[in-house]
């Protein structure tokens, strides 16, 4: 196979990781909304740990499990940022925050 043969598989894979990036994000949206319902916080480092370790535990390289640790952080962190920008928080005082999105589950303009 050409190197342009090999770009088009790559291509056709970031096409596919978008999606379910996109799909993951969607998931942990409802995951938010319940959270903020329920008047709970968005983070929890107890599950964050468990996908972190799950992950770099099904790990089958070649990449190793510093990168996937680093990859699936950076997951995590920005799910937790979507979240708070859906308006999907708990109020200092216990309340469900709404940030404008009311809760729900409408999303906010894109700008």
């Amino acid at each position: 196979m050409k190197i342009d043969d090999w770009r088009r598989k790559i291509d056709a894979i970031d096409t596919a990781m978008l999606h379910l990036l996109n799909l993951r994000a969607e998931l942990s949206l409802e995951v938010g909304r319940m959270k903020a319902e329920a008047g709970v916080p968005l983070r929890s480092t107890e599950r964050e740990l468990e996908i972190l370790t799950r992950m770099k535990q099904s790990n089958p390289g070649p990449l190793d499990a510093e990168t996937v640790g680093k990859v699936y952080q950076l997951i995590l962190d920005e799910s937790i940022r979507t979240q708070t920008r859906y308006g999907y928080s708990v109020a200092p005082e216990g309340t469900a925050a709404t940030d404008g999105a009311g809760g729900s589950g409408r999303k906010p303009a894109r700008g």
